[in-house]
């Protein structure tokens, strides 16, 4: 079964969290594995269709991912092949006083584009139109239902985004002696698990400078050392509006609330 997660955001998008971001289970999914969309409440037909836009374009993203992972070493050799083979066709027909340089840098270019050409047709292929057809109907032919324990982590973004901005990036960062926002969570410890690493999957693809920064704050919070220019380049970053500290708060709580 594949378990999909929405949490509802006041004023922002949607998160919908899916193991179909994961291009490495691609091989583990049937054709007829049910698929169930858990959320906190009955969501609208914009949050239907917002849901069922980026469960599409995970598939779209997978796919692609696994079918050039799976053509990768016959893409590699017939790469190989060109590049060979332009190379010498080229050093027979172009003379110039530096030998090999034009050569090897038209054979590159042209090495380049095959594999382009290479990766776009694989994308296109049957195989890979079928395995995005199957998926997306499954998608769409989801079981959708209610969690209430998914409102716990609704509400703790909606709760760490009313927070002071400063005293939040201090109680990261260990600065002040203030706690982070109390996050409880009275559902299952697996489930909790599955979420929080579909929650860190969809950041690394989606902000990869949060997950960056979230990997930092877990550090120096393992280590329990404070860090007040960690702490003042958060604020600052949230000032710029670069940085959703509402998520990277519950990013660090997840963590440590599973580990």
């Amino acid at each position: 079964m594949i378990t999909c997660y929405v949490l509802a955001r006041h004023q922002k998008s949607s998160l919908c969290l899916s193991p179909y971001l994961d291009a490495e289970r691609m091989d583990d999914w049937k054709e007829d594995e049910e698929v169930v969309l858990k959320s906190s409440g009955m969501l609208t037909k914009n949050q239907k269709d917002e849901v069922t836009y980026a469960l599409y374009a995970a598939i779209d993203f997978s796919v692609d991912r696994w079918i050039q992972n799976k053509q990768y070493v016959p893409r590699l050799l017939i790469c190989a092949l060109i590049f060979t083979a332009s190379y010498f066709l080229l050093s027979l027909a172009i003379r110039d006083p530096i030998p090999m340089i034009d050569e090897i840098a038209i054979s590159v270019g042209l090495t380049l584009l095959g594999w382009n050409a290479l990766a776009k047709r694989d994308t296109r292929s049957s195989v890979a139109q079928r395995r995005r057809y199957e998926l997306k109907v499954r998608a769409s032919e989801r079981q959708e239902v209610i969690d209430e324990q998914l409102f716990a982590l609704e509400e703790y973004l909606d709760e760490a985004a009313k927070v002071d901005a400063l005293s939040l990036c201090n109680s990261l960062c260990l600065v002040s002696s203030e706690q982070l926002l109390p996050f409880s969570f009275e559902g299952r410890l697996d489930e909790l698990k599955d979420i929080s690493k579909l929650l860190f999957l969809y950041v690394r693809l989606n902000d990869k400078a949060l997950l960056q920064t979230s990997h930092t704050v877990l550090r120096l919070r393992r280590r329990g050392k404070a860090d007040s220019r960690l702490a003042a380049k958060l604020y600052h970053e949230h000032m710029r509006k670069r940085i959703d500290l509402a998520l990277l708060s519950l990013l660090i709580v997840l963590d440590e609330a599973t580990a």
